[in-house]
């Protein structure tokens, strides 16, 4: 069986570990569609098998959170892949993975303060959902490092602007803990020398995503008004939450400038 005969929770790849579905979240009428996003962590050391599952499930465009040394460091294997556009978009600007450039202001008491401050980058969030709605038919995947703090909340943005409540976008947000543990390597790296306490940064408790959900859907009135504060115009919403939501779309819509 092809993989895009099958819609799945978690993908089956060899060398990533949190590569998963925002399909299949209730929703007002129904529930969000599978094979049209994909949140993940690091995808630079995907099997041959991995890249191919990946086009067979049919990503069409793969979308790089991650800063520029980031990606030098650990080039992602999706770029170049015939019938994939690659885009990178830092989340931040810079490389929250390494200690020695974060500070305590970033992250404050806990790494939900960081989050608050993704949310402040207002051109960087305006590019990002652009993108996404401007791009071709087919499945999108937007990752980082470890697919749990910058794509963590873009996913929590994409599934509140498609209408997924409070507690599955809790719940999503909470799952990348346990897929994680599957990679040692990466959580064996996160105590650091120069930053005592890094090591509960590994973690993805509800609570530490809960103030950046409330501040869009308490301050703003929701995702939408959210992204439209940003400069992301109400078309291009429209076809953002329509790819997340039907069963049919157009390969490009038509959206202002």
């Amino acid at each position: 069986m092809q993989p895009y005969e099958l819609n799945w929770v978690r993908l089956p790849l060899e060398r990533a570990y949190n590569v998963r579905e925002l399909g299949g979240y209730p929703v007002p009428g129904g529930q969000t569609a599978y094979h049209r996003f994909l949140r993940g962590d690091d995808l630079s050391a995907l099997t041959d098998t991995d890249v191919e599952f990946l086009r067979g499930y049919g990503v069409t465009t793969v979308l790089d959170l991650r800063s520029e040394a980031e990606s030098l460091r650990a080039p992602n294997r999706m770029a170049g892949q015939t019938g994939v556009s690659y885009y990178r978009i830092p989340m931040m600007g810079r490389d929250i993975t390494d200690a020695t450039r974060v500070t305590p202001v970033d992250l404050g008491t806990d790494i939900g303060h960081l989050y608050l401050v993704m949310l402040e980058q207002r051109d960087m969030i305006r590019e990002i959902f652009s993108l996404l709605a401007a791009a071709p038919e087919g499945c999108v995947l937007f990752h980082c490092a470890a697919g749990k703090d910058r794509t963590g909340i873009l996913a929590m943005l994409l599934l509140s602007l498609a209408g997924a409540d409070r507690e599955d976008c809790m719940t999503n947000y909470a799952q990348s803990y346990p897929n994680l543990c599957r990679n040692r390597a990466l959580f064996d790296s996160y105590p650091h020398a120069d930053f005592p306490g890094m090591e509960r940064f590994r973690y993805s408790h509800p609570e530490s995503i809960l103030p950046s959900y409330e501040l869009i859907t308490e301050r703003f009135g929701g995702t939408a008004p959210f992204l439209e504060f940003c400069g992301i115009s109400p078309s291009e919403v429209a076809v953002i939450r329509a790819r997340l939501l039907e069963a049919e779309y157009p390969a490009q819509r038509e959206t202002t400038t």
